[in-house]
């Protein structure tokens, strides 16, 4: 069992090592920004075809209409009212 310990320590400062090294590099540490924003962007808007609405949108201002999302918010403020009424009691 230790021995896992000291693989997974060896492991994760050997990767933490080679990270420092590979972005002391300002125009290494450029590119993988700009990557990481690139496929952050390629991810959001492949969930976003696929739930048909961008969630962003909806956080803070919840369309009326929208049935489900109603109802859970409903039975959201629904349950904390029924635990503080049984703290209460």
């Amino acid at each position: 069992m230790d021995i896992k310990k000291a693989i997974y320590a060896t492991v994760i400062a050997g990767a933490g090592a080679v990270t420092t090294v590979y972005l002391t590099d300002e125009e290494r540490r450029e590119r993988l920004k700009a990557k990481s924003k690139e496929m952050y962007h390629k991810v959001c808007a492949l969930t976003n075809k696929k739930k048909g609405k961008t969630s962003i949108k909806r956080m803070g201002n919840p369309d009326p209409y929208d049935i489900e999302d109603q109802r859970m918010v409903e039975e959201g403020a629904l349950y904390s009212v029924q635990k503080y009424n049984e703290i209460k009691q």
